[in-house]
């Protein structure tokens, strides 16, 4: 499962203190939190929320897959 954590980027964030996550196939979408996990959790949410957009079946198709690998990101770092 390698590929789910080089599919969920983590970089430095705006403040010294966060993390800025996105993931490899929707880099647009990005989220910032104190930690990996936090920003991760944030950026399944915003992901989640970027369905309302997706009109074709591929795009919704690649969301949940984008949605998953954060998802499970998440559960390996709690």
């Amino acid at each position: 499962m390698s590929d789910v954590k080089e599919s969920v980027i983590v970089t430095a964030g705006a403040t010294a203190h966060g993390v800025c996550v996105h993931h490899h196939d929707f880099p647009e979408v990005r989220a910032e939190g104190k930690s990996p996990r936090e920003a991760a959790a944030l950026l399944a949410n915003k992901l989640a929320a970027a369905m309302d957009t997706a009109l074709t079946e591929w795009r919704r198709q690649s969301l949940t897959k984008a949605i998953t690998d954060v998802n499970d990101y998440v559960r390996r770092e709690g």
